[in-house]
């Protein structure tokens, strides 16, 4: 009895520790991601992602209309290290879309499982980039 009560105990405890990564975006706005300066890959609107407030964040910036910008909506995590993004497709339908070609950052928070001093593999927009590992202090 006293096995199965520590083990339901465990199972909560880790499912609750899952539900504080969420997959959903802590923000969005227009433009690169504040106070970072874009990587060199970046050069001529290819996606990328940096880390924000010392690895407990990371960014997806994604490039499109300024008035149907590309937004990450979400992520799953596919394997180690591996981010898949779920992009809302821009709709023409109620306004037309600039043929502009700007910066969107979407922020997301990073899940305990990600190691943040390792590279880690995003994908979106049938695009694969790399967010490169910090480094170790």
């Amino acid at each position: 009895m006293a096995a199965a009560c520590a083990a339901m105990g465990f199972a909560v405890l880790a499912l609750a520790g899952c539900a504080q990564n969420s997959t959903r975006p802590v923000t969005d706005y227009r433009g690169e991601p504040k106070g970072v300066e874009a990587p060199p890959s970046s050069a001529g609107g290819a996606p990328f992602s940096v880390w924000l407030d010392g690895g407990s964040r990371f960014t997806v910036t994604l490039y499109g209309s300024s008035s149907c910008p590309p937004v990450a909506t979400r992520y799953r995590l596919t394997g180690h290290n591996k981010v898949e993004l779920a992009v809302a497709k821009p709709s023409g339908k109620s306004k037309a879309c600039t043929m502009d070609y700007v910066p969107h950052t979407t922020v997301f928070a990073t899940p305990n499982t990600i190691d943040r001093h390792s590279d880690v593999s995003v994908t979106g927009q049938g695009l694969t980039w790399v967010l490169a590992g910090m480094p170790e202090k």
